[in-house]
């Protein structure tokens, strides 16, 4: 079988040359600490820059709304911690930077670049499963809690890293990708089908899917995070159950998978007992053992009243400074993204903030074209994480890059045609 090598221009390749090395290094454990690595994602964001200014139709020089939003954010946020600079060092604002300059490609491949969004969704999908099985086996050898350990900047936490370990970002990252991949993993041949895969191709294109899935799910449940545990429910559910896009139907689905979500946090704990029973005496017993073991510590170390204590922390003083916030982000609770936006920057730039973080899956959400049921996913899994968390930059590349890639495979075009009127599942062709 002979595979056919499309000859590219230049700039293309320097471009998925960029975009290659960035998405490898933002989800790369090992590459997490090092000025050499830092230096070349650097020298590859400038890159992909200065292809962008000179590219046809670049969202720099033709910026659409989120484009202008996040140039407002990011100069508002680089002028206020000059104006009034923290106690902490600058450098705690690259995640949430680096984040939005994934918005800057997302925008971009937006503009009709099918193929490299489908390149970096097929590039995701085969860097995932390496520190996944990674930080597995931390689990499993090290301690049920090093996805905890290493969420904390720390000589250990730059140890595991190096071991491939991945931390807090990292599980979560895995998160926001289930919608898509629950949808794919119900429907392995549909994208084999749309790139034309056939023979082993397709095979591997269906155990790639799979095998993403199944390690996906896995992770949330040895990492013990109760919020990522839900949060995954919750998509797992609305992926499966949901098809109408209204009415009745709709009403009955988001019931139903409500309903599930609830049995399944009611009914966790007990069969998790259930199966420590009859798997006492084998080498299973220590595994689930481990496993209720991390979800005990996520409710020892994160409990509810700390949670709720930082979030109303950060509603008041986002109550009481309302219109320019207080500036400083030292008291603020840091233990919500968009709560701690609207506390530090006030209701303006707090709710661009916010906009930022859901206007795509909402997009989504709008769209007849994309499947109702992981789109759906996607935006409560995107709506609800920055509410009760922090996010970092991978959650951008998820969130505005692989998300986009997913639309390709799944053989919706990334062009939007506003001014034709297309029939509800059929793609519209750019």
């Amino acid at each position: 079988m002979k595979i056919r090598v499309a000859r590219l221009p230049a700039s293309t390749l320097l471009r998925r040359a960029a975009l290659a090395y960035l998405i490898v290094w933002v989800l790369s454990p090992p590459l997490a600490y090092g000025a050499m690595w830092r230096f070349i994602a650097l020298s590859a964001m400038v890159t992909w820059l200065l292809l962008e200014l000179a590219a046809p139709r670049s969202v720099l020089l033709k910026p659409s709304w989120p484009v202008l939003g996040t140039v407002v954010f990011l100069g508002y946020t680089a002028f206020v911690e000059w104006l009034v600079p923290d106690a902490g060092e600058i450098s705690r604002h690259f995640q949430i930077w680096i984040m939005f300059f994934f918005l800057l490609v997302g925008e971009s491949l937006g503009r009709g670049r099918d193929g490299d969004a489908r390149l970096c969704f097929w590039l995701v999908l085969l860097v995932l499963p390496i520190w996944s099985i990674a930080t597995l086996r931390g689990i499993e050898t090290i301690a049920v809690d090093v996805a905890r350990t290493i969420s904390r900047s720390s000589d250990e936490a730059r140890t595991l890293a190096g071991q491939g370990v991945g931390g807090y970002g990292f599980v979560y990252t895995v998160l926001l990708c289930l919608p898509f991949l629950a949808w794919f993993a119900t429907r392995p041949r549909s994208a084999a089908a749309t790139m034309g895969a056939r023979g082993w191709r397709r095979r591997g294109v269906m155990t790639l899917l799979m095998l993403n899935f199944l390690l996906g799910y896995l992770l949330l449940l040895r990492a013990g995070y109760t919020i990522g545990l839900v949060l995954a429910a919750i998509a797992l559910c609305l992926v499966l159950l949901v098809r109408a896009r209204g009415g009745l139907r709709l009403a009955i689905s988001l019931s139903l998978s409500a309903m599930l979500v609830l049995l399944a946090a009611f009914a966790l704990r007990p069969a998790l007992d259930g199966l420590q029973g009859a798997a006492a005496g084998t080498e299973y017993a220590a595994k689930v053992r481990d496993v209720r073991r991390s979800l005990d510590e996520d409710q020892s170390t994160g409990t509810v009243g700390d949670r709720a204590e930082r979030y109303q922390r950060s509603m008041r003083l986002a109550l009481e400074n309302p219109v320019m916030g207080t500036l400083t982000f030292d008291h603020v609770g840091k233990h919500s993204a968009a709560l701690d936006r609207y506390a530090q920057y006030g209701f303006v730039i707090g709710t661009l903030f916010l906009l930022l973080l859901v206007y795509l899956p909402w997009r989504f959400v709008r769209d007849r074209r994309v499947p109702f049921g992981p789109a759906l996913a996607f935006l409560a899994v995107a709506l609800a994480f920055p509410l009760l968390n922090n996010v970092f930059m991978s959650w951008g590349l998820i969130l505005y890059v692989f998300s986009r890639g997913a639309l390709a495979v799944m053989g919706i075009p990334l062009q939007r045609e506003r001014r034709l009127g297309h029939a509800p599942g059929v793609p519209a062709h750019a």
